[in-house]
């Protein structure tokens, strides 16, 4: 039965970001989780001061050894990569990514490319953003990049739905990949609303939610987390989309209306179903 999604991001003793969020999410959704650490941090990088740091290439790459000896991964729906905030552990996350889809070509890899958003810009280094695009985004089905990482991987601005889908046409590193971004504001999108778009092949589609003033941090983790536990549990790509955002607008209305300022294990419980 592949009832398990392996999750290769952050990881803090403090709050709902990486696979704080991610493993708490697909648990809701009956599913278990084969979770991977990338940074190890008290909190996440709102709070400060924070203390932790990146996992080591060896601690990393015996963990993955561990998980290959006790064959577990046939079990597995699909993967899924987040914050990676060092080149050795991206190299290293992408030479186990195509070890799993050369075992089992059948596996979905889900490639959540956190590099930065529109209010901070990029918070990754130069280097670790290009890093990013060289060695996992060429072996991904599906990327789920927020507004700001769409510009920045294709370098440009994009104002029109249009744009997006010539963009994406013509660049050889995406355009045979499904695309689900996140966070998107063009120049006809509705005022108040925000739009999640899906780029399959000459397919798009726009989904409009109300847009919530509110910076919370975590928010591009519990999407894929929750597109990728409903696909695995048949969903398709539309119809999973269309949870993660309801799920999204309902958790950050929620989070509004109790005057907290971050996501936590009470709104999730409320609002993430099967």
């Amino acid at each position: 039965m592949k009832n398990k999604i392996l999750s290769i991001q952050s990881k803090v003793v403090y709050g709902y970001v990486g696979n704080n969020i991610a493993e708490l999410a697909i648990q809701l959704h009956g599913l278990d989780v084969i979770s991977f650490p990338t940074v190890f941090l008290s909190a996440h990088t709102g709070h400060r001061p924070i203390h932790g740091k990146a996992i080591s290439k060896e601690f990393f790459e015996d963990l993955i050894q561990g998980i290959e000896e006790i064959d577990v991964l046939d079990s597995i729906f699909c993967a899924v990569t987040g914050y990676i905030g060092s080149e050795e552990i991206l190299l290293s996350s992408s030479e186990f990514i195509q070890r799993i889809k050369k075992a089992y070509p059948e596996k979905l890899y889900i490639c959540d490319p956190v590099m930065g958003d529109i209010n901070t810009g990029l918070y990754v280094p130069e280097s670790v953003a290009a890093k990013l695009m060289a060695t996992l985004i060429p072996f991904c089905d599906i990327l789920t990049p927020n507004f700001f990482e769409l510009e920045y991987i294709l370098q440009r601005k994009i104002t029109t739905i249009d744009e997006i889908a010539e963009s994406i046409k013509i660049n050889s590193l995406l355009n045979k990949k499904i695309i689900i971004a996140t966070g998107c504001r063009l120049e006809d999108t509705p005022k108040g609303q925000i739009e999640t778009i899906v780029i399959d092949g000459d397919k798009i589609e726009r989904i409009y939610s109300h847009n919530i003033d509110i910076d919370t941090v975590g928010t591009g983790d519990l999407f894929t987390a929750i597109f990728a536990s409903q696909l695995a549990k048949g969903r398709d790509i539309v119809a999973a989309t269309i949870i993660a955002s309801e799920t999204i607008c309902s958790v950050l209305g929620y989070i509004v209306e109790k005057g907290m300022d971050e996501m936590n294990a009470e709104c999730l419980l409320k609002y993430i179903r099967e």
